[in-house]
């Protein structure tokens, strides 16, 4: 009887190394995910505050001036991607682990009017040897609008961010960006970030949607 309880014992032992050693490895494999998704948020999360601050500048400008350019369209529409694939990436994300999906009007097809509303007016003056194009009354409207919206979703993104700070036009780190660059993907407030913009998005989607139907 010594012999088969000395080789349960060993294969015991042997299991229960093999376990661990697959639990370690598990371990670590969730680790590095998060590790790596978290540092990705953080950076991705920068870009999208960057792309709104300078969102909200340009529309000042071309308040300001009445005018719009080639160039502050490309800026636009440059904004306005970055924000679109940051929704598609951390939504997706949120879809898969089960923590967000929205089935409503999101802030992506708001973007996407935003982008349609200056490529549309720029195209007036394509073709011809003019610079930049005056806006009318009813055109200035349009851009008042959808500097007071980006305004709302600056505001939305300074409430509900984490490991940063953000003003009109600048934007600084707290303490806690570095140790969120490790395990910033467990925490909320990304997904409170998307249902927040999908929010702004829905309750103003009637006049987003008139913008490009006027």
């Amino acid at each position: 009887m010594a012999k088969p309880i000395k080789w349960i014992i060993v294969a015991s032992i042997a299991i229960g190394l093999v376990f661990s050693l697959f639990t370690f490895t598990l371990f670590k494999e969730s680790r590095g995910y998060a590790q790596y998704h978290s540092e990705s948020l953080m950076n991705d999360t920068s870009s999208l505050i960057g792309s709104f601050q300078r969102k909200q500048e340009i529309l000042q400008q071309i308040i300001q001036t009445r005018t719009l350019t080639q160039v502050q369209v490309d800026l636009i529409r440059e904004d306005s991607y970055t924000l679109i694939n940051y929704y598609e990436d951390y939504n997706r994300l949120a879809m898969n682990l089960d923590r967000y999906e929205n089935k409503g009007y999101s802030i992506v097809e708001a973007a996407f009017v935003t982008e349609a509303v200056f490529n549309r007016k720029i195209a007036e003056i394509q073709g011809t040897d003019q610079a930049k194009i005056k806006l009318d009354n009813e055109f200035l409207e349009k851009v008042e609008f959808l500097e007071a919206f980006n305004e709302r979703c600056l505001h939305t993104l300074g409430k509900h961010v984490r490991g940063f700070v953000i003003t009109d036009t600048s934007m600084e780190l707290t303490e806690e960006r570095e140790e969120l660059s490790k395990n910033g993907i467990n925490e909320d407030f990304w997904v409170e970030i998307l249902k927040r913009l999908d929010r702004e998005a829905f309750e103003k989607q009637s006049d987003i949607e008139s913008l490009i139907n006027l």
